[in-house]
């Protein structure tokens, strides 16, 4: 039994080191770029609670409030917090392996839309590092084609002086391309709904020949995964990375794709 509760102590103090450096780094991202006040609340709780439980189990403080259910509860605790770890690591080895269709633009059918998904828009209205690194990877691939039509999706977050969609065609005409060519779908709020209300727009313009995704590498496995649950032709679906912004905002930004992909196989959403 001691070596077991050694072996739990372990098990919870190195993966609770790793988690505090998870969050207390998305917390420092959060600080510099901001994503609303949700992702707050839960970076600030994570990295004041997991050293706070250390404390208090060390002080003795939770096996006198629980008594004999405590070694049980400690276990799964333990447990938990080993998943977490597990689950990450192979998450981060998942979205960092994963390849994608990214054909040739001079190969995409007739009649293709460059789906490019929103990110976050700086308080001066311009796009932030990773919403411009999509937009580049779009304009190239618009100038490719001149026969190709962008849709840019993405709302207007309450921290956000436009909306995303708003700010990705204004880049977009500044650098060259035509308004005409391009299609606001300025209600999204996530991933979902970017795809949801891109194919409403395409149904009504009477489909589409090719469905042309334009997102950062992190973002690509999940919006594969949507596009195929919420109906895209995947036949007709292709998909392009835009580069990072550098390792530091990778490695936070899997962070906060952990919790979203948590999300999505929770809730649905």
């Amino acid at each position: 039994m001691k070596k077991y509760n050694k072996f739990l102590d372990v098990i919870i103090f190195i993966c609770s080191a790793f988690m505090f450096i998870n969050y207390f780094s998305y917390l420092i991202k959060l600080f510099i770029w901001s994503e609303g006040t949700l992702p707050y609340i839960v970076a600030v709780l994570v990295t004041l609670l997991l050293p706070l439980f250390i404390f208090l189990h060390k002080k003795g403080v939770f096996a006198k409030i629980f008594g004999k259910a405590y070694p049980f509860l400690r276990s799964i605790y333990a447990f938990g917090l080993a998943f977490y770890t597990v689950s990450f690591i192979l998450l981060c080895g998942y979205i960092l392996a994963a390849e994608h269709n990214a054909v040739d633009t001079a190969t995409l059918p007739e009649n293709t839309y460059v789906v490019t998904l929103g990110a976050k828009v700086e308080a001066s209205g311009e796009p932030g590092k990773i919403l411009r690194r999509r937009l580049n990877t779009t304009f190239d691939i618009l100038s490719s084609r001149e026969d190709l039509k962008c849709i840019v999706s993405g709302g207007q977050g309450s921290d956000e002086p436009i909306s995303e969609a708003q700010c990705m065609r204004d880049y977009l005409v500044r650098k060259g391309i035509s308004p005409d060519r391009i299609i606001i779908e300025d209600k999204a709020t996530n991933t979902i709904e970017n795809i949801e209300n891109t194919l409403a727009l395409l149904e009504d313009k009477g489909g589409y020949g090719g469905f042309a995704v334009v997102t950062t590498n992190f973002h690509l496995p999940r919006a594969e995964y949507l596009c195929n649950r919420l109906g895209v032709d995947m036949d007709k679906a292709y998909f392009y990375s835009a580069p990072n912004t550098g390792m530091y905002t990778l490695y936070t930004i899997l962070v906060r794709e952990y919790m979203s992909y948590c999300k999505l196989f929770v809730f649905g959403t």
